[in-house]
Order: structure tokens, then C-alpha cells, then sequence
């Protein structure tokens, strides 16, 4: 009887954090300078963030209001503390342009690496 408790139990929770790895998550993002995130260039401005997908691997899309500007690879990255705002990290590229390496959704406990590349550095 107890064995069978156990593995409802962990049957149970096993749903419920597999339910979690597919929901949609949200957030805003407002960038005080010009932008490019994989490619894609971004202007000065509020714009709509969300990531779906199961795992590490997720797929972010950006929208300034119903458009969706470009959809992106990233992986979540724990973090021990949660981001106090939401914001983002940036590198300046050769030509002097900068692009997004990392997104930070306010009040989360991740961070969200854009590409593939940033992912397999273990930044």
C-alpha cells in the first residue's frame, strides 16, 4: 500500500512539472539602445518577450505589440536569486553594433542565453 502512495505520488508531481515545461512564459523588455538579437535589429523601445519549450531548450519570440519580430533559440539558466527587473545583456560585436546575449525576466529564478553558441560556452 505504501509502495503504491509513493508512486502515485511521484506520478503526480512528475505530471505537474511536465505540464510546467510546456507552458508559455511572459515578459517585457524595454531597450535603451539599438539592438540586434540573432540578426534581427531592434529599436529603443518596449517589446513583448515569450519563451516556450520543454527542457533548457526554449524558443523566445519578440513582439512589439502583435508583431512578432523573430523567433530565437535560448536556454534557461537557474540562477539563485531571482532578477530583481527584467532586462537584458548585451556584447559589442566588431562592427561596433551590440547584439542581446542574454534576456533576464523580472522575478525569475533563470536566465533566458540567446543562440546556440552562448549556450555552449557555459557563460
Amino acid at each position: 500500500m505504501k509502495l503504491s502512495w509513493i508512486a502515485t505520488t511521484l506520478l503526480g508531481t512528475s505530471l505537474f512539472f511536465a505540464v510546467g515545461a510546456f507552458a508559455q512564459e511572459k515578459s517585457t523588455l524595454t531597450l535603451a539602445e539599438k539592438v540586434t538579437i540573432q540578426g534581427t535589429e531592434l529599436k529603443p523601445g518596449k517589446y513583448n518577450v515569450q519563451w516556450d519549450g520543454a527542457g533548457p531548450k526554449v524558443q523566445v519570440s519578440i513582439y512589439q505589440g502583435k508583431n512578432n519580430l523573430g523567433t530565437f533559440p535560448a536556454t534557461v539558466v537557474a540562477k539563485d536569486t531571482s532578477n530583481a527587473g527584467a532586462g537584458y545583456e548585451s556584447k559589442k560585436e566588431s562592427n561596433g553594433s551590440k547584439s542581446i546575449v542574454a534576456i533576464y525576466p523580472s522575478g525569475k529564478k533563470y536566465e533566458l542565453e540567446i543562440g546556440q553558441s552562448q549556450a555552449a560556452s557555459g557563460r
